[in-house]
């Protein structure tokens, strides 16, 4: 916010005005009480004449204030009082002092009329001139000059009310320099105002006549959450805005420039400071533009040379010529507002400017270096000494808050944003589609258990979990082949086909993600963090200006360790869940596996019983040879499988019914302090608000400037409470928190291996079934058809046969086998019914089920 002559003027106007009222109350009260004979008049006038020449003296020097404010109504009103002080002074009683007030004539009847009648009305003007200086008004709605919402180089924006409906408002007049403008810039803003209307802009309600004469005001709705610049500096988002509102800034800065292109508008001072919060009647947060005094209408490659704008977020082409002014021979074009886009979004995402050189906007030389000399794809260069090296960054820093998946799509724009070479210069165009394109992509939350962190995966609506699991390799390092996904207690391919494009995937959530584990590494790892910044150290002296400023950067700190709080309970809560679905999920496929198998033991012993009956046909028949070989290769699977078989029955019978990997999760875990139980995350949230509590009493000692001693007492008493709940917070979070956290990924280690051991043993197992199942199929085949032989010969010999009792032997046989075929086929029906189950279940992610039985 700009602090200019103007702003000064208001504020000293309206202390100065303050104290006149004062000297009239007690003008009048003085006088009252010689009138009813309280006060000796010597005495009242010893203290009443001191006061006339002061009072008269700073009487003109507010006038003088409020012409230079353009305070027109105060100034007419009380011109006539300053001329009757200078009558007054220049006809004052002959007496030894300075003053007006005799004592021995002030007692005189008509005299004290005519000083309380005096007084009165210097009171009155004074009550008129300080409360018209406070408020404002126009046809409709009325505003108090001291509820400053924003300053600017050409004026001021006040809160105001609607005088009929009491609706907030916001109001913006305009300055006696705003008027020096030619008349054809003045309505430029009235102009662009009236053409826009659109949700991400801030609606324009009314223009009306100042009704002091002081020109038109613009009445805009209110926006209570403030200007994105005062969002990011508060200590909350020293490191810029979390990933959600991040998102939401991009979606809305966006929508809000298209819609001033689709009107062949271009901002020109497009900047944090110019973007609003509004929070709607339902609570959803919207982003709006504001402040179009610089704005016009400008075609997309229509030159101009006019230069508007804020020192940081200028092209640096504009840069060169309004800052450092220097003459060159290029005009400006409406696509130098992409690069304030850049310089805005970069500051949204990190909390910091991209271009910084030692010393700030005293080193202008530098940063127009900075900005010109970069190479393309840079999109930061700061400079840590002075007149020491730049250092370059293509990537977006580490203590961002973006998710990795976000910062590989982020980055690429705001290198395509921040170009200074116009041949690679984006278009408006570019700039909306690739933000289109980051926005419409799915978000799919995963947390990888092996490294106990959360991932972002960001994929196009019509991708499919191929490139789903692309992504995850990418992010996590884990092959393909090797992830173990699973979402609401079941494999994520029972609820996404290779053919589920993206935008049908499960929703997912920070708190409720797909969980990740790899099958060949059993290790778990908390996720790297950066180091902790220090907390200042308060100095034993007292200064409101610096220890205001150590207690926001305390508050920052604070934050961070309250993010960082936040973050290891998420992971409390994440590495439990993921113990949970591990365990029901393994549960179920053993189960299914141990029915698989003793559906598969009904089947081989009704087979081998059929080979019997078909061994009895065969005695009739020449068959008999071909079956021996056969029912030999059946006893020899049934011998391999009731191996394997015992082996699944173990692990039924330890992990199922015994349930030893949930027993040795809770023995692990038993006695540990997690986050959640201590309520660790209430704990950071109460202590960041004292330590915000401390901070507002020091800025508000910052603004006093001069503290009496008992202030100072209680500066120095919030200093240190900044210091006792620094220390507190970072201790809950590293010798609390982070040891605990720490514990239950070692746990979570022990337990993974043990968990990991009897996934690998089951999904071996259900592999060997299947085999077997395989085996068994081709076999069966076999067998059918040695029948089939038999068959026909024995039709053969029944044909010829004449002997009726061994025709109705060879049907009764025939019968007892079609029985026996029948039951084969219910069985393999069932048997299919639990390969189905386990397909779905993804028990072999390497390979689909191919042993599907056939009869």
């Amino acid at each position: 916010m700009a602090f200019n002559f103007t702003a000064f003027s208001y504020i000293v106007a309206l202390i100065g005005d303050a104290f006149l009222i004062f000297f009239a109350i007690f003008h009048v009260i003085a006088f009252d009480e010689l009138k009813t004979d309280y006060k000796n008049p010597i005495d009242q006038c010893n203290s009443l004449n001191p006061l006339v020449l002061p009072e008269y003296l700073l009487h003109i020097f507010l006038n003088i204030l409020f012409l230079a404010c353009g305070e027109w109504f105060s100034l007419c009103i009380n011109i006539p009082l300053i001329a009757y002080h200078i009558w007054r002074y220049k006809n004052r009683p002959v007496m030894t002092g300075p003053g007006l007030y005799d004592p021995t004539t002030v007692l005189a009847s008509d005299n004290l009329t005519k000083n309380i009648r005096e007084g009165w009305i210097k009171l009155a003007i004074y009550l008129i001139s300080f409360f018209y200086y406070i408020y404002g008004g126009s046809l409709n709605y009325v505003w108090c000059t001291t509820s400053v919402l924003g300053k600017g180089a050409t004026g001021s924006v006040f809160q105001g009310v609607n005088k009929i409906t009491g609706e907030s408002v916001a109001v913006k007049t305009f300055n006696p320099y705003s008027h020096m403008r030619p008349p054809d810039v003045q309505m430029r803003e009235f102009e662009a105002l009236k053409k826009v209307n659109h949700e991400n802009i801030v609606k324009l309600l009314a223009i009306e006549e100042d009704q002091e004469g002081r020109g038109k005001v613009i009445v805009m709705e209110l926006c209570t959450g403030g200007s994105l610049f005062n969002i990011l500096d508060d200590p909350e988002n020293s490191y810029g805005l979390p990933e959600k509102e991040f998102l939401l800034v991009l979606e809305h800065l966006c929508a809000g420039m298209k819609h001033l292109r689709d009107n062949k508008l271009v901002h020109r001072d497009l900047k944090p400071g110019n973007i609003m919060k509004f929070i709607s009647e339902d609570g959803h947060t919207i982003y709006k533009l504001t402040d179009f005094g610089a704005a016009r209408e400008l075609e997309d490659n229509q030159p101009f040379a006019s230069l508007y704008g804020t020192e940081e977020y200028l092209h640096p082409d504009l840069y060169e010529r309004a800052v450092l002014r220097k003459s060159i021979n290029r005009s400006f074009t409406a696509n130098v507002d992409l690069w304030s886009i850049g310089v805005t979004l970069y500051h949204v995402a990190t909390g910091n400017l991209p271009f910084r050189p030692y010393g700030g906007r005293k080193n202008r030389e530098t940063m127009h270096q900075i900005t010109t000399k970069k190479a393309s794809g840079v999109i930061s260069g700061t400079q840590l000494s002075e007149n020491g090296p730049i250092e370059w960054s293509t990537t977006l820093p580490a203590h961002c808050h973006l998710s990795e998946g976000l910062k590989t799509l982020v980055t690429p724009l705001l290198a395509g944003l921040l170009e200074e070479n116009r041949e690679k210069t984006w278009s408006f165009d570019r700039f909306f589609q690739e933000v289109t394109n980051i926005l419409r992509k799915r978000v799919i939350h995963v947390f990888y258990t092996n490294r106990t962190s959360s991932v972002e995966i960001f994929l196009e609506p019509e991708e499919l979990i191929e490139h789903f699991r692309e992504r995850v390799l990418m992010q996590t390092k884990v092959p393909m082949e090797r992830q173990i996904l699973l979402f609401n207690n079941e494999h994520l391919e029972k609820k996404v086909t290779p053919h589920t494009i993206a935008k049908a995937f499960p929703a997912t959530y920070t708190e409720n993600p797909i969980f990740l584990y790899s099958n060949d590494d059993n290790n778990v790892q908390l996720p790297q963090q950066l180091d902790l910044p220090k907390f200042p150290v308060f100095p034993n002296n007292v200064s409101v200006e610096n220890d205001a400023s150590l207690a926001k950067a305390a508050c920052s700190v604070g934050h961070e360790c309250k993010r960082r709080v936040d973050t290891f309970t998420t992971i409390d809560i994440l590495i439990k869940k993921a113990v949970a679905q591990f365990i029901e999920t393994l549960t179920t496929t053993i189960t299914l596996l141990i029915k698989k198998t003793k559906n598969f033991d009904k089947l081989i012993t009704t087979v081998i019983e059929y080979v019997d009956a078909v061994k009895c046909m065969s005695k009739m028949t020449k068959g008999e040879e071909e079956l021996n070989p056969l029912l030999y290769k059946l006893e020899k699977l049934r011998t391999e499988f009731e191996g394997a078989a015992d082996v699944i029955m173990q692990l039924h019978t330890n992990f199922v019914m015994g349930d030893q990997l949930n027993d040795q999760w809770s023995s692990a875990m038993h006695g540990k302090h997690c986050p959640c139980r201590t309520r660790a995350s209430a704990q950071a949230k109460y202590l960041i608000e004292r330590l915000r509590d401390s901070w507002q009493h020091l800025l508000r000692d910052r603004a006093t400037r001069t503290l009496t001693y008992n202030d100072e007492q209680f500066h120095a008493l919030e200093k240190i409470k900044v210091d006792r709940n620094g220390k507190r917070i970072k201790s809950l979070l590293l010798d609390d928190v982070k040891p605990s956290v720490a514990q239950m990924a070692e746990c979570l280690a022990d337990w993974y291996k043990l968990a990991q051991t009897v996934y690998l043993k089951s999904e071996i197992l259900e592999k060997d079934v299947r085999e077997y199942e395989r085996n068994l199929d081709i076999l069966k085949e076999d067998l059918y058809k040695i029948k089939t032989d038999i068959q026909k010969d024995m039709d053969a010999k029944l044909f010829n046969n004449s002997n009726q009792l061994l025709k109705i032997e060879q049907k009764n046989r025939l019968r007892f086998m079609q029985q026996q075929q029948e039951e084969i086929m219910a069985l393999m029906k069932e048997n299919r019914q639990f390969i189905g189950m386990l397909q779905e279940l993804g028990t072999n992610l390497g390979s689909s089920l191919t042993g599907t039985l056939k009869i």
